[in-house]
């Protein structure tokens, strides 16, 4: 299972993701100082096959389990250090 979620699901999400952005490419705004979190929801079926099911604008960031308690802080600090960060880099010795 290991393997498949590596060589095959991660992969197919990546897809289905820039396929949709590259979509919608023209109608979001894109541009340097500013950046949008999206969220999306995928389901695998009873063949393993990956389906994107919905993407959402304003995602929930609710600490609604254990895992996401995990998860959330580490999405919010990746995505600030790839967006805000470069902008405004971290200055040495200051958090």
């Amino acid at each position: 299972m290991a393997d498949y979620v590596e060589s095959k699901l991660i992969p197919d999400m990546h897809a289905k993701i820039t396929m949709s952005m590259e979509a919608v490419r023209d109608k979001i705004g894109i541009g340097k100082g500013f950046f949008e979190l999206f969220g999306y929801d995928f389901i695998v079926d009873e063949e393993y096959e990956c389906w994107c099911i919905e993407v959402n604008t304003n995602p929930c960031l609710e600490f609604s389990s254990p895992l996401l308690e995990k998860l959330i802080p580490r999405m919010i600090n990746d995505a600030l250090k790839l967006t805000v960060d470069q902008v405004f880099p971290p200055q040495k010795g200051k958090s």
